[in-house]
Order: C-alpha cells, then sequence, then structure tokens
C-alpha cells in the first residue's frame, strides 16, 4: 500500500521531463526574469508582496471559475458581470491594494503592476508567460496553479499541474500574442480609476502631513469604509453603464445584450430552490460523515458497516416527508429521448421506455401498415364525432381544438429536440411552448380527452395525475408542494408529457406558482435544450380564465368551453365508453417512427411561420405527417384538421376587452394629445358586478403592446391604453379618428401622479 506522505501531490514538469518539486521562488525566479503577463484565477497580497515584488513589470489577469450549462448570454449576465460586480460591491479590489506593501501600492499607482478582470466575458485560462527584457529568456508556466501559496502547498490534500517551458520561443510568441489580441481588449483595470484617485489622495495628504511633521516614511495607504463605499458605489455603474456599453459598442458582447441583462433574474426562483438544496444536501453529508465515527473514542475510529449502512439509508429519505414520497409515486410513466442512439435504418427512433420488468429501456416505435393507419385514423374520426354529436353548439373550427391537443400530445417526446432546431436564438425557443392547458368548463368533456390522448400515446388511460390530490387537502403549505411535485414529475429525464386534470385557475394567476414553473422551466429549456418531460393539462374555464402574460407567451391554450348536451349525457357516456374501447397507440407508435426521420433529415425545414398570425407553427411537420397519413389511407382531410396553431387565449383576451369596452364605454376616457384611452380599472370590483378577480384577469389580458409606456402603463389605478391600436385589435370602429384634428370635446383632464421618490438602502450593509 503506497504511503500518503508518497503521494507527489505537486507535480512539475520541466520540458515534460519530471523534476523534484520547486519552490515558489524558484519558478517566478526575480532575478532571472523582470517581466510577468499572464492569467490566473487567484491572486493573493502575500504572493505579490513576497514572489513577485522584484519584478519590474507584471500584468496578470483574473479568471473565472469553470462553469456549465450555460447559454452564452448567460455566461455574460450571470457569471462575467455578476462577479465583477460582485468584486466591486465586496471590494474585494480595495481588499487586495490596502493588503499590499507600499511599494507595490506604488507599483500599481504608477502602471508597473496591472492587475484586471474581463467584466463582460469568462476567462477559464491559466497561463504564465516570464521574460527577461534584457537576456531576453523566456519562461512558460502552464497547469492548474493559482497564484497564492496554498497552490503549492503539497500538504494540503489538492493536486496541481505545473509544466514548464523555457525558451520554447515559438509557444511563447504564440500566448504571447494571443493575451495581446484577444485577452487585453475584453479586460478593465482590476484596480479602478476611482480607487487609484482615491489612494493618490491619500498619498498626497500624507506628503503634506510628512513634510509639516519631518517624517521619513509616508507608509502604505489604507482607505477607510467610507472611501471604499463610494468607490465601490461608483465603480458598479461604471461596470454597467461604462463597461457594458463600450463592449457593445465595440461588438465585443451583442447588443441585444441588454435584454439578457433585463431577464436576467426570471428563473431566479429555481436558481434559490437549487441552492437552498445545496445546502439541504451539504448538512446532511456533513451529518452523516460526523455520525460515522464513534462519538466519545479518544481515537475515533469508522462505526461497522452495518451501522453506517443504517444511516447512509435515513440520511437518504431524511430530507422527505412520507407524503412526498407517496407524491412523486403518483407519475409512472416514462418515455426516453436519445437522439444520438436513433438509427432509422434498424428502426429506432431514439426513443426508450422500460421493459415489463423495469430492469432495462427497450426501444419504443414501429413502422405499421396502412391498413392499421387507417384504423388509427378512423379511431381518432370516431372520437371527433363523439363531440360533434353530443357538444352544443359544436362546429368544425371548434373541433379543431381536440385534435390540435392530439396533435400536441403525438408531437410532445420530440419538442425539445424540435425547439433546438427550430430557434435561432433563445428567445424562439418560447415559440415551441412545453405546456398545452385545455381550458374547458365542467361538462365539456376534457377530463375524457385527456383519457383518450393518453390512450392513443400510451394505450392506457391510468397516467393521469389529479392535480387536487397530489397532496392530501390539509397538508401544509399544499399550493407550493404541488408545484413543487409537478416540476418533480417534469424533470425525471422522460419526455412523454406529464397529463394534469383540473388543474386549479390559482396556479395560471398567481406570479409565484406559474412563473417558478413554467417561465422557469421554458427559460431552462430555451437555454439549455434537454429532454424535460411536456406538460399537459386541463383547468377550469368557467368564462373567466386568465394567465399571467409570461406564461401565456410560453404556453400553448386550447378553449373547449362548449358543454355536452345535458339531456343526452347518458348515450353520450355510452358513446364515448365503446370509442375508447377501441383506442390504442399503434399510429403513435408509426408516427414516432416517421418524426425521428424527419429529424435526422437536416433538410427538413421547422420554421414555419403562418403568414395570417405572423407565428412560428411548431407543428407544422406534424400536420404534414397527418396529411401523408390520409393520403396514405385514402381518407378526405376532416374539416376539424386545423393549418395553424390557434390562438385562443389572445382571442379570449380581445373577447374580454371588447365586451368590456362596448358596455362601459363612458369609462374609457380619451386624451386627444395622446391618442389614448384612460380606463380606471378599480371599477371592476364586486360593487359594480365584478368577481373579486376581475382586476387582474383583465389587466393580465391587456397586451403590452397596446399600452401607453408599455408595462408601466398596466399597472397601477388607471389603464393607459393606445386608442387607434386598441381599437383595431377589439374590431370596432374607432370614434375619434375624425374629431382628433378639430374640437377638444373628448380632451381630458391629465392629472399626472408623482410617485414619491423611493428611500435609497445602504447597500454597503449587505456586502461589508
Amino acid at each position: 500500500m503506497t504511503e500518503t506522505s508518497d503521494i507527489k501531490k505537486i507535480h512539475i514538469a520541466f520540458d515534460g521531463q519530471d523534476t523534484p518539486p520547486l519552490k515558489i521562488h524558484q519558478l517566478f525566479d526575480p532575478k532571472k526574469y523582470d517581466q510577468l503577463i499572464g492569467v490566473t484565477g487567484e491572486i493573493t497580497a502575500d504572493f505579490i508582496n513576497k514572489y513577485l515584488s522584484k519584478f519590474i513589470s507584471v500584468n496578470v489577469a483574473l479568471s473565472s471559475e469553470p462553469t456549465s450549462r450555460l447559454s452564452a448570454d448567460e455566461m455574460v449576465t450571470k457569471v462575467a458581470l455578476t462577479n465583477a460586480l460582485l468584486s466591486s460591491a465586496n471590494k474585494e479590489a480595495a481588499k487586495l491594494f490596502s493588503a499590499l506593501t507600499s511599494d507595490n501600492q506604488a507599483n500599481i499607482l504608477n502602471s508597473l503592476f496591472k492587475i484586471s478582470i474581463a467584466p463582460t466575458q469568462v476567462i477559464h485560462s491559466k497561463f504564465y508567460l516570464l521574460s527577461n527584457s534584457t537576456t531576453h529568456d523566456t519562461r512558460i508556466i502552464l497547469g492548474s496553479i493559482d497564484l497564492t501559496e496554498a497552490a503549492f502547498d503539497d500538504q494540503r490534500n489538492q493536486f496541481e499541474e505545473v509544466l514548464v517551458f523555457d525558451n520554447n520561443i515559438r509557444l511563447y510568441q504564440s500566448l504571447a500574442e494571443h493575451f495581446k489580441k484577444d485577452l487585453q481588449p475584453v479586460l478593465r483595470p482590476f484596480f479602478t480609476a476611482n480607487l487609484v484617485k482615491a489612494a493618490q489622495k491619500q498619498i498626497e495628504e500624507s506628503k503634506k502631513d510628512q513634510e509639516n511633521n519631518k517624517q521619513e516614511s509616508t507608509g502604505p495607504v489604507i482607505l477607510d469604509n467610507e472611501t471604499t463605499d463610494k468607490i465601490a458605489e461608483t465603480d458598479m455603474v461604471d461596470l454597467i453603464k461604462h463597461d457594458v456599453q463600450h463592449d457593445i459598442d465595440h461588438e465585443l458582447i451583442p447588443d441585444m445584450i441588454t435584454k439578457s441583462m433585463r431577464d436576467v433574474t426570471m428563473d431566479r426562483s429555481q436558481t434559490k430552490e437549487k441552492i437552498a438544496k445545496q445546502v439541504k444536501q451539504h448538512d446532511t453529508i456533513y451529518t452523516l460523515q460526523k455520525e460515522a465515527v464513534s462519538p466519545r473514542a479518544a481515537k475515533p475510529k469508522l462505526k461497522t458497516r452495518e451501522k453506517i449502512t443504517k444511516q447512509v439509508q435515513d440520511a437518504l429519505i431524511s430530507g422527505m416527508s412520507p407524503q412526498q414520497r407517496n407524491a412523486e409515486k403518483k407519475y409512472t410513466t416514462f418515455l426516453y429521448d436519445r437522439p444520438m442512439e436513433r438509427n432509422i435504418a434498424n428502426n429506432n427512433s431514439g426513443l426508450y421506455v422500460p421493459n415489463d420488468t423495469g430492469t432495462h429501456p427497450i426501444p419504443f416505435g414501429k413502422i405499421t401498415t396502412i391498413s392499421e393507419i387507417r384504423e388509427g385514423l378512423k379511431s381518432i374520426d370516431a372520437v371527433m364525432k363523439g363531440y360533434q354529436q353530443f357538444v352544443v353548439d359544436y362546429d368544425a373550427n371548434y373541433g379543431k381544438r381536440f385534435f390540435e391537443a392530439i396533435l400536441y400530445s403525438f408531437t410532445a417526446p420530440f419538442l425539445w429536440e424540435i425547439r433546438a432546431k427550430s430557434s435561432l436564438n433563445p428567445e424562439d425557443g418560447n415559440d415551441v411552448p412545453n405546456f398545452l392547458v385545455l381550458g374547458a368548463t365542467a361538462g365539456s368533456g376534457k377530463s375524457t380527452l385527456l383519457r383518450i390522448i393518453n390512450q392513443l400515446t400510451w394505450n392506457t388511460d391510468r397516467s393521469l395525475i389529479d392535480f387536487g390530490t397530489i397532496y392530501p387537502s390539509q397538508t401544509p403549505q399544499k399550493k407550493a408542494k404541488t408545484v413543487e411535485a409537478m416540476e418533480h414529475y417534469m424533470k425525471l429525464g422522460s419526455s412523454y408529457p406529464v397529463l394534469i386534470d383540473e388543474i386549479e385557475p390559482y396556479f395560471f394567476q398567481q406570479d409565484q406558482y406559474s412563473r417558478h414553473l413554467v417561465v422557469d422551466i421554458m427559460n431552462e429549456l430555451v437555454n439549455h435544450p434537454q429532454p424535460i418531460a411536456p406538460l399537459i393539462g386541463t383547468t377550469n374555464y368557467d368564462s373567466g380564465f386568465t394567465m399571467l402574460r409570461e406564461t401565456a407567451r410560453r404556453t400553448y391554450y386550447l378553449q373547449i368551453d362548449k358543454v355536452i348536451d345535458e339531456s343526452q349525457k347518458g348515450a353520450a357516456n355510452q358513446y364515448i365508453y365503446n370509442v375508447r374501447k377501441t383506442l390504442n397507440n399503434t399510429l403513435f407508435k408509426d408516427f414516432v417512427m416517421r418524426m425521428a426521420n424527419l429529424l435526422e433529415d437536416d433538410e427538413t425545414p421547422w420554421r414555419d411561420f403562418n403568414s395570417a398570425t405572423g407565428r412560428l407553427d411548431f407543428l407544422a411537420m406534424t400536420r404534414q405527417l397527418f396529411k401523408n397519413y390520409y393520403e396514405m389511407a385514402n381518407m378526405p382531410l376532416p374539416d376539424y384538421f386545423s393549418e395553424t396553431i390557434c390562438d385562443d387565449f389572445k382571442e379570449s383576451s380581445r373577447n374580454r376587452w371588447a365586451k368590456l369596452y362596448l358596455t362601459q364605454q363612458d369609462d374609457f376616457q380619451y386624451r386627444q394629445g395622446d391618442e389614448s384611452l384612460l380606463f380606471d380599472i378599480s371599477k371592476l370590483n364586486t360593487f359594480n358586478g365584478f368577481t373579486a378577480d376581475s382586476i387582474e384577469k383583465y389587466r393580465n389580458a391587456l397586451p403590452i403592446e397596446l399600452c401607453v409606456d408599455g408595462i408601466n402603463g398596466k399597472r397601477g389605478k388607471f389603464v393607459e391604453i393606445k386608442a387607434p391600436e386598441f381599437f383595431r385589435w377589439i374590431g370596432e370602429h374607432n370614434p375619434y379618428e375624425e374629431n382628433e384634428a378639430g374640437s377638444n370635446e373628448n380632451k381630458q383632464k391629465n392629472n399626472s401622479i408623482e410617485e414619491k421618490p423611493k428611500k435609497k438602502g445602504f447597500w454597503a450593509r449587505l456586502f461589508g
């Protein structure tokens, strides 16, 4: 057995040859080299003071910690800029500067020593280039080491690699040129002009005292808290306003990075949960380590394997209540999408399901016969005829909603791939929603449709999850836990849709729920394509369903607001019962093979925009496959076949505001100068016959683009709407068009409401 003392943790190789560990001053030899440029993950004042003081010139950039699963824009906003702002807020430069010797502080102020950061770029490089301006000797140091003494401590239980190349001119010139041409343009001084100015001011004052008191030395610069607070504040403003704008102007970062900055908090709730979970996990693991050792022995020993096994078992379930474990078990349907395993020639769609015993995955999908395709289409048609026969006021346009839901469910396992192929940038990904919501009135057959979807795709009707029973009714924080469970179902690695029945309206209307699940998951998907299962859910429409705009933007909403004829309820139930006995997933198995083939074909046109709506039809290829099915089966295209996606949320929002205007015209006050309408939204109260939540329903239903001053036009007591655009939207004549140039008849007083200035918090209390 190897003794731990024999293990070489600092591995140094000179020109490819192993060499005994060298001291830091031998590697960074100030007698042989007088100049240093490079990139390091960390640099300490002690290292500078001990090992770099005798260098004539030092130019070092600070790199970032390794980062994964972030988009290009997130690397700017969530890593580079965030780290730079945190560094300023925590006054790291001032602390490092104050810890330097007065000679090294002078080197900084005289620009002999430079330390830099990249506020809008992530640097993950690490190298050091030493040279002698007289002898022209060079040294290259590559590896994992930072400019800290700890990095060279072979007793630290940390392995480090150090590769040294002396007088390798070509490699040295290559790295030096890379630093100058590639890194230098994105670098900014770590010791900012604000810090330098404050330090110089203190030195000047110190010199005056020195002259007056006849002192021999001015001593080091030590900046007080008030000064460093001001430096940090100014530096943070400069980082955002000056440095970001500079890099945009010089095309170092895209000009739309400002949108990414605006959206940087959109998935913050998810991030906070991950951090909280990590803290909890660490606490559990720390406790496990502690309890694995005998508690009172003078020389602690590890407990027996049996005792440790019991402790591990307890630890793994300690974070979950029995209710949580029961909630997790409600999802049992798994369909895994693995595009890298796809092999069309061998009839492998890339989809896998567990075998009957659950011991290993098996391929899913099979090309079927034309007669079976015909039978599958006839089964769907039988379902549609049931709605046609028994739903009050059914028409072909209404029937399209049911068929669209079926098309979405067939496409669901591949949505994450389609999203990646159809998106030119992350924002485009929202056009391929991972959520289908069936907004329906009671008695419309929505739950039956969900079961039919389950049968057509999974050959069972038992995969539905009832929203209200995920947790028992008396469970503390039931709403939050229910949403957590839904997120858990979606992130199990399966791409088969999570089928949720009777989602309560609060989920869509309250920001902490719908934003957390819908918005955050969509942001995660568009930035990091992965098989997160789509969610297909039903909810009660009840003539008043609404969603937060951010949720609606990322949701495919189909409105099923017509009920089954009460007088024919018995016949309808018997009919659909008989139809459902004939349903199977043979057509779906064939469909996945054909869709997989399209996904493998680089010529497949995924960016299909509808000319009428201007929106991406993310189901375009699904429609084409079904058109092919009808042609193969020699069946006419049914009237419930939609040529493009439906937009029921926008339509229901339009109808809501159109009815409001037509019935409450006197409450819409016209401002001629601004060509806008002012509406007192507080009038939508129970006293005037509206429901308790009508204000938020109407506010959510009003598109931001119709509001004066954007989102601010929707806030507060008075909603201000662009009149011409509003009337075009609701499809009504604009009565003010003829009068705008003339009379003041419709002018309204513009009572501006001044906002009280917000109190400025002292952020320095947070960062110290």
